[in-house]
């Protein structure tokens, strides 16, 4: 009925294509189309096929191009089908129209066969078909010596077409590779260029596929045609297929590079003809990005002949002593104004060595980015070379020049201790401009002394560029005025990244650059292309400028300058106007620095007054700006921002304007559009110390008002900014708020405080409690009756500790250090509140939260915490009480501990210990805790107790009461003072070694949390003692100082405590290399810990560690164990959990230190956790994966790029991988999300590397994609719809990545 059906639908078709008419006959086929792309379409009878397929065939033959054309789709639609039957006659059909003497006939043949190869389904049948039948037949073409070039290249594109998609295939045809070589290699010497080229794309093909012998034989060939004895043209062509090889097979090339590299860097050198050394140096480009390892002993001498040849210029005399000439040439005349943009470089059209000054330029570009080993030659040996040629007479050589320089200096930024992956990964969304100001902060900010002093080193990348910089500045300053606008605009952003590099360095130069400001900006509106980016990227440069350098730098040019910027500010282009608000507002802020800045080493503080002109000018363009009604919001917004900076930095200087620019303010914080930017801004100005007077008191009283009623929005981000704006004005120490304002602001606030609040914003809400009871004590009692009894309801909430907790507990201390007679009172509203919880609150945590609270309450009123101490004593002495009072309790006595002596309280200390055996455990952590913190009021008399009982014997009770002794200990380390901790140190140190003597992983978790806090408070004696443990013969001794160093890495320490730790961290991680399983785990946990919290303490010792990493993340067949399961025995890996981690801990130094790996290696790795038995290691590996193409790096991309055909088996195989009938609905869900990570892995690689991918270069990855892009997915018991999942992986991937 279907086959009936089909035939109904197309036979209609068949007969409008034999009707005289053209328009007629293209319809016919377009319906056909259509038909055929039908979801619901059904395969066609095999009577109707043949018919079909006749037809359209013999359409071929149309007088009408378009008919033609139409052929040629309908036959791509056809093709995947066809029944093999058919699709021989189409092959058959087209080798015999192709072969014709008819050219047109010939020429939409060729067309029509590349169309059907492409189009073939890669079943091993058709495969078979196409192979078997088709090669052949255009082997024969190819072989034939009568063939007309336009069949020979015709055949050859078809051919290539061929072994590209059925790569595999020809694989094991060993007899077609053979022929193809037979055939082709003839077709490497034809005297037509363009069948030369085409042959060379074959034999491309084919040694990505070929088997050993036949690459060797390719070799033996190749080798023989470098010879010196060959043609001109044959060893172009051999040098030309080194290329493509480089492209198609680099691995393969790579074993064969001692034979090959000295005979193309010979070539290279031939005086004769420039061609020639054009494509070697091309070779040479992509061998060094795609062969990185193979390559090492040939790059000295590929950089040397490069910088030879970057200065092959033999037909232009005297370059280096016509340099004022040029200067002439490209500074600009009032009266050459009409000849300002044309380019008058000096060009010969029969002068082709600018194209091996252009090779050469990537060549050293290439090599600059693949070996960052070699920075500090290449600074010292090329940067010379490349500067020396800024003033290439050849725009597009120019042009590439400066692009390598860029090149270089990126690689000083990335190896030589700059801004690593977030930084750079995180401002991938904003400007150029934006990103370079943000790495020169980072820059500025994460430079330690001892860098600085180790890149002023003689000979360090650093030091060599320094030496450069007035060479460099002479050499732009007459690119940035030349006549061509893309020179100008990369000389800049050459300029820019200099600065970044060296955060600043250009103090003697600014002069001299600025000076050239207008000139170069002349005219950038008007430009045919690049005008508008270039504006911006002068201003963004400005800005990077400004932040790397102090202003008696270029106070000589602020006359020139600032009316500069605040023409800009007025520019009607979108982004040069955005551009120049951030510019402004950059200069101001280093013109009037503010606190810390203005106080840094090297900083001068400006005198008040002595830039008021330029502020005024500013100022000025600023209001002029915000007051047109044709500013879009992000105008609007920056112009605002820039408002907020000149009042907070020049605040006094703008007295006389105070009240036009308060008013501006006021109208914006009433417009829905701009008052989120107005909110900030005023909180900006409330902190500044410099915006002061009668006015802007009496504008920030009113302000305060109005952003109070801000917190009734809905809008999250504005109601934090308005609590931020509260905070900085309540903050203000000039201001004096009234009784009334206060409680204005206090009956917006108290809405927000209910048992269902966001606790994202308690502590918000709170901060600007405490600070009106801080500023105003009258309002005591407006804050209790209104605002405490929603504080108790508060309670039940879960606020464990962080910010919201330190608020409440600074809340309780202020409301009673108001009336400290009134702490008992609130002491029973507390507890009261938390009998009321009690019944409908789960969970222990309201008991910490009031016990914390009540002692926040008690440290005001020693009465009250006499009370407190007395009941909760009763209750503990009483043998009738519950657990959770005798928790409560406890914890109370805790609480209040650390401020009391409780050693006069007769027999407490007993009764406290009594409950380390009591049967809950919440009590007996709740009696360690009271016990600890006691002991802060009480060192002397409860310490030695703690320290006993941790020596206690070693029957299971002892043990107990020893882990319990630790958390006291803990709680004593972290609450005592310094000069406690010196006391509690030369007691307990050796006391904790001893402890960790366990096979208990809590109790040497604790004690080494213990030993990392004293290491911390006294780093230079105790640093040193951990450092002895680490030849302890105790593997338990040697995993807690593992433990103790992972625990210092992951809290916040001391810039002391790193100085001693960056020296000998390398020591402890050498443990990675230690026989004990328990050791290498904490060993890996500390390296994970150091490359997540502080990457540069192990950023020079990567190369030691790093190995000892990856062997963590083989399989061991020593950790492997069977254990019987019923009838059965299973294979049980005890090194999983460590291979894990170690898989982890190389994804974290992907993302912080990166730059610092040795890729190849790295991605080895990668490559064999892909294959790894365990679903959460394979998932991290894909996720490096991503990693690795999302960080940009072009030379990470060239590394990947060569072992995507070993990604695609493993990859692959767990793709096709089926679940049993039983399996449970959680493997199914563990698949599909496996699944996911797959497809996400693949989307992200051939959207980024789609020049890469591709079925010549990576035929298993290109069939694993398209395999991918057609597979249905399961879902349970559901099947998607084929392609479903990629689609879907696509879109959500374009969300994500949308800003």
């Amino acid at each position: 009925m279907a086959s009936s059906w089909a035939h109904t639908g197309i036979a209609p078709l068949l007969e409008r294509m034999k009707s005289q008419d053209s328009d007629f006959r293209f319809m016919a086929l377009n319906d056909l189309n259509a038909e055929l792309s039908k979801d619901s379409y059904i395969q066609m009878d095999e009577s109707t096929e043949n018919s079909v397929v006749r037809k359209v065939l013999d359409l071929m033959k149309d007088t009408n191009t378009e008919v033609k054309n139409m052929v040629v789709r309908s036959l791509a639609i056809l093709v995947p089908r066809l029944r093999e039957k058919s699709l021989q006659l189409v092959i058959d059909t087209l080798i015999d129209y192709i072969s014709s003497d008819n050219d047109e006939l010939r020429d939409i043949a060729a067309l029509a066969l590349k169309t059907v190869t492409a189009q073939m389904p890669t079943r091993s049948s058709y495969a078979t078909t196409a192979l078997n039948k088709l090669a052949p037949k255009l082997l024969n073409h190819v072989a034939d010596a009568a063939a007309s070039q336009e069949l020979l290249i015709d055949s050859l594109d078809i051919l290539a077409e061929l072994i590209a998609k059925f790569a595999s295939s020809v694989t094991t045809t060993v007899a077609l590779q053979n022929a193809i070589l037979k055939a082709v290699v003839p077709a490497m010497r034809h005297t037509r260029p363009a069948v030369r080229k085409r042959s060379l794309t074959v034999l491309g093909a084919l040694g990505s596929c070929a088997t050993s012998d036949i690459f060797t034989q390719l070799s033996v060939q190749l080798s023989a045609d470098l010879g010196a004895q060959s043609s001109l043209d044959t060893r172009k062509t051999a040098v030309q297929l080194i290329g493509i090889f480089a492209r198609t097979c680099p691995r393969r090339l790579g074993r064969r590079l001692p034979e090959f590299m000295p005979a193309v860097l010979e070539t290279a050198q031939i005086d004769d003809d420039d061609e020639l050394r054009e494509l070697s140096l091309q070779s040479i480009e992509l061998i060094l990005l795609r062969c990185p390892a193979e390559v090492t002993p040939f790059v000295n001498s590929s950089i040397e002949l490069a910088t030879t040849l970057v200065k092959h210029d033999p037909n232009y005399a005297g370059f280096d002593d016509d340099e004022e000439m040029r200067d002439a040439d490209d500074t600009f005349d009032d009266e050459d104004e009409d000849d300002d943009y044309l380019d008058e470089d000096y060009s010969d059209d029969d002068d082709m060595s600018w194209k091996v000054r252009r090779a050469s330029a990537k060549v050293l570009n290439a090599a600059l980015t693949s070996r960052p080993e070699l920075l500090a030659h290449n600074v010292g040996a090329v940067a010379p070379v490349l500067v020396s040629r800024f003033s290439e007479r050849e725009e597009s050589v120019r042009l590439e020049i400066l692009d390598t320089f860029l090149a270089l200096l990126k690689q000083m930024q990335l190896y030589g201790g700059g801004p690593q992956a977030t930084e750079v990964i995180g401002a991938a969304t904003t400007s150029s401009a934006s990103q370079a100001a943000a790495i020169a902060a980072a820059g500025v900010l994460k430079r330690k002394r001892h860098e600085m002093d180790a890149d002023d080193l003689e000979g360090s990348p650093r030091s060599q560029l320094v030496a450069l910089v007035p060479a460099i500045a002479k050499a732009l300053n007459r690119e940035i005025v030349s006549k061509s606008i893309p020179t100008r605009h990369k000389s800049f952003v050459v300029l820019r990244e200099l600065v970044v590099v060296l955060h600043g360095g250009l103090d003697a130069q600014i002069g001299s650059i600025l000076a050239q400001t207008e000139k170069s900006l002349k005219g950038a509106e008007s430009a045919p292309s690049g005008g508008s980016n270039l504006k911006a990227d002068i201003l963004g440069f400005f800005r990077v400028l400004f932040l790397t350098h102090q202003p008696k730098s270029f106070e000589d040019q602020l006359p020139q300058l600032v009316p500069i910027l605040a023409a800009s500010i007025e520019d009607k282009l979108h982004r040069s106007c955005i551009e120049a608000f951030l510019t402004c507002s950059q200069l101001v802020s280093v013109l009037r620095p503010l606190g810390a800045t203005a106080t840094a080493p090297g900083a001068t503080a400006a005198r008040p007054g002595q830039y008021k002109p330029y502020l005024l000018h500013i100022y000025a363009a600023t209001v002029a700006r915000l007051n047109r009604l044709d500013s879009d919001q992000e105008i609007k917004e920056r112009g605002i921002a820039c408002l907020g900076v000149l009042l907070a930095h020049g605040g006094d200087d703008l007295e006389e304007k105070h009240t036009e620019c308060f008013d501006l303010l006021s109208n914006r914080l009433t417009s829905e559009v701009t008052r989120f930017v107005t909110v900030k801004v005023i909180a900006q100005i409330a902190s500044s110390p410099v915006c002061k007077g009668a006015a802007f008191d009496a504008f920030l009283r009113s302000a305060i008002a109005e952003v109070a009623t801000l917190l009734r929005k809905s809008n999250r981000q504005l109601r934090l900014a308005a609590f931020d704006c509260l905070a900085a004005a309540l903050s203000r120490p000039s201001n004096e708020l009234s009784t009334a304002s206060s409680n204005s602001i206090l009956a917006e606030v108290q809405p927000l405080i209910n048992s269902d609040m966001d606790m994202n914003l308690l502590p918000h809400v709170l901060r600007s409690i405490n600070l009106i009871l801080l500023n105003d004590p009258a309002t005591r009692e407006s804050v209790r009756a209104s605002v405490l009894p929603q504080i108790y309801s508060v309670l039940r909430l879960p606020i464990a500790q962080g910010p919201a907790m330190d608020a409440l507990l600074e809340f309780f201390r202020l409301l009673v250090g108001a009336q400290p007679e009134s702490a008992t009172e609130i002491v029973d509203e507390l507890l009261a509140a938390l009998d009321a919880a009690k019944g409908s609150v789960s969970g222990t945590h309201i008991y910490s939260t009031v016990s914390r609270c009540i002692g926040a309450s008690c440290t005001v009123s020693a009465p009250a915490s006499s009370i407190v101490a007395d009941k909760a004593t009763t209750t503990l002495q009483g043998g009738s009480a519950k657990d959770s009072e005798v928790y409560f309790a406890l914890l109370l006595l805790g609480e209040l501990g650390r401020f009391n002596d409780f050693s006069t309280r007769a027999g407490l200390l007993e009764r406290v210990l009594t409950f380390y055996a009591a049967d809950s455990e919440e009590v007996k952590m709740a009696a360690a805790f009271a016990v600890g913190n006691m002991a802060v009021g009480a060192l002397g008399a409860f310490l030695p107790v703690i320290v006993g009982h941790i020596r206690g014997q070693t029957d299971d009770k002892a043990s107990a009461h020893r882990f319990l002794s630790l958390h006291a200990l803990k709680e004593l380390i972290t609450h005592g003072s310094a000069e406690q901790l010196s006391v509690v140190a030369e007691q307990v140190w050796p006391v904790l070694f001893d402890a960790s003597e366990t096979k208990e992983e809590g109790a040497r978790s604790i004690g080494a949390e213990c030993l990392a806090r004293l290491a911390l408070s006294e780093p230079t004696k105790f640093l040193p003692l951990l450092q002895e443990r680490l030849r302890s013969p105790s593997v338990s001794v040697r995993a807690t100082v593992l433990a103790a160093v992972r625990f210092t890495l992951s809290t916040e320490s001391s810039a002391a405590y790193d100085e001693l730790l960056a020296p000998c961290l390398v020591d402890f991680l050498m443990l990675l290399a230690d026989p004990e399983l328990e050791v290498r785990r904490n060993a890996t946990f500390a390296l994970n810990s150091a490359a997540h919290n502080k990457p540069y303490l192990i950023r020079d010792h990567l190369a030691t560690v790093v190995p000892l990493l990856y062997a963590e993340t083989h399989v061991r067949t020593e950790l492997l164990r069977k254990v019987a399961m019923g009838p059965f025995q299973i294979v049980t890996d005890d090194g999983l959990d460590l291979r894990k981690n170690a898989y982890e801990t190389m994804y974290q130094l992907l993302d912080s230190l990166w730059s610092r790996l040795d890729m190849a290696a790295y991605i080895d790795r990668v490559v064999a956790g892909l294959a790894d038995s365990d679903d959460g290691i394979k998932t991290l590996c894909y996720l490096m994966v991503i990693k690795l193409v999302e960080l940009g790096s072009p030379v990470v991309r060239s590394v990947l790029a060569g072992r995507l055909e070993e990604i695609a088996d493993p990859v692959g195989a767990t793709l096709r991988s089926k679940l049993k009938e039983t399996a449970t609905k959680q493997e199914i869900e563990k698949q599909g999300e496996l699944q996911r990570f797959i497809y996400r892995m693949l989307v992200v690689v051939t959207r980024a590397m789609d020049a890469v991918v591709g079925p010549v270069a990576t035929p298993k990855f290109s069939a694993l994609v398209q395999e991918a892009r057609s597979a249905s997915a399961q879902h349970g018991s559901t099947t998607s719809a084929p392609g479903a999942l990629w689609r879907e992986t696509e879109a959500a991937l374009a969300t994500a990545s949308a800003p």
